[in-house]
């Protein structure tokens, strides 16, 4: 039998404290391959070689470059506009 003392508390203060560590260390890794994958791309365009995106990745890259900008400007992002 485990005493109440002895089970780890998920929603302790400690235990929410190391999520959030953990989760900004996966984001700040996960931008680091965006980066790089974005050097890439960069690099591909300027040799003019194809991107092999689908129309899809390309909106969907877009967004997300949209919502960074708006972000990092302070300016609000307007809501995003359903497909027809």
């Amino acid at each position: 039998m485990h005493r109440d003392d002895d089970i780890i508390r998920f929603d302790s203060p400690a235990a929410i404290r190391e999520m959030k560590q953990r989760h900004a260390s996966i984001g700040r890794r996960t931008l680091a391959v965006v980066s790089a994958a974005l050097a890439q791309w960069e690099a591909r365009i300027a040799n003019g070689e194809a991107l092999n995106m689908s129309p899809a990745e390309i909106e969907q890259l877009r967004e997300i470059g949209a919502k960074m900008s708006h972000e990092a400007d302070g300016d609000p992002l307007p809501p995003p506009t359903k497909p027809n």
